[in-house]
């Protein structure tokens, strides 16, 4: 053979083996997705943000899908199998169902993930009772810490937990809406304070879908304060005849107070506005945490359309 076309050859032959030598490099690092926090089983992430960690947890859906629990509608306590219960009954039946939206999260600061989970009740009519119910990772076991009705036929599009917040957003009856077919945006956001579930925030959209909304401006939430205080808060839609209510708790759901202020607006109809009131609570002679909430509340049915609130330790 020509050794011109010999000594090629074999060049080539020596620099395939030294690359078949080499250790082939090792695959990047992949960490599971965490389980998602708005859907009843674990999802692939669609987008390429780095997914946050959820906090270890020994609940799974099987064990919330076979839990006991009191739902609040009917007052009862019921062991799901299999995510369902009914007392059988032709003549008084009475039926609870576990939906498929299931949110993971640390609600109580433990660093411990808990749960959230959907009960709708049924009492033998057309109504569907929705409730949000809270369960905490206690020692491996599921324990109920907290619950809250969300009404006659809710839609729940979402459901997260995120810095101690639940987070729900859905859709609920308008003044026009049958009870079927519910159409107003709304978000609900709550949180756990003394083994009861807290309704901290609610926002909602108008017919020509502007967000109504309360914001408290000072003082921050857990502030230290004393005997007169001022909370500060601005609304984004006055309220009808520019009036807030308040109400103000003991985290036990003891009411403290409760009464109505006035909302500061540039005048024009639906405008944004300010608020500020003067609290005095001397003479009620309570010390430590106080919830205080402020409500923009329907004239025509006394339903909430927005809230907000505020948690302040007096000295």
């Amino acid at each position: 053979m020509n050794r011109k076309i010999i000594l090629p050859l074999l060049a080539l032959a020596l620099a395939i083996a030294a690359c078949q030598s080499q250790p082939a490099a090792p695959a990047p690092a992949t960490s599971a997705a965490p389980p998602a926090t708005d859907t009843a089983l674990p999802a692939v992430p669609t987008d390429t943000t780095v997914p946050v960690p959820a906090a270890p947890t020994s609940l799974t859906v099987d064990m919330l899908r076979n839990g006991t629990y009191h739902a609040p509608a009917f007052d009862h306590s019921v062991t799901l199998v299999n995510g369902a219960y009914s007392n059988g009954s032709s003549t008084d039946p009475y039926s609870v169902q576990m939906l498929d939206l299931v949110a993971f999260g640390d609600l109580n600061g433990d660093g411990v993930g808990d749960a959230a989970i959907l009960l709708v009740e049924n009492g033998g009519g057309t109504g569907q009772f929705e409730s949000v119910i809270v369960v905490l990772d206690s020692g491996g076991a599921a324990t109920q810490a907290g619950e809250a009705q969300l009404g006659d036929r809710a839609q729940i599009k979402s459901m997260n937990i995120a810095s101690g917040t639940l987070a729900l957003d859905m859709l609920v009856q308008g003044p026009n809406d049958p009870m079927c077919c519910p159409s107003l945006p709304e978000t609900q956001s709550y949180r756990l304070a003394a083994n009861k579930l807290w309704l901290t925030r609610l926002t909602s959209l108008t017919p020509d879908a502007h967000e109504r909304s309360i914001s408290i401006v000072s003082p921050a939430d857990n502030s230290n304060v004393s005997n007169p205080f001022t909370i500060s808060g601005s609304v984004t839609i006055a309220p009808f005849e520019n009036t807030l209510a308040y109400r103000i708790y003991l985290p036990d759901g003891t009411k403290v107070n409760e009464s109505s202020l006035m909302v500061d607006s540039a005048g024009v109809a639906g405008g944004p506005g300010t608020f500020s009131q003067n609290f005095d609570l001397s003479s009620a002679g309570i010390s430590g945490p106080l919830i205080v909430q402020f409500l923009d509340l329907s004239a025509a049915d006394g339903t909430t359309l927005a809230m907000s609130s505020v948690v302040l330790n007096l000295h």
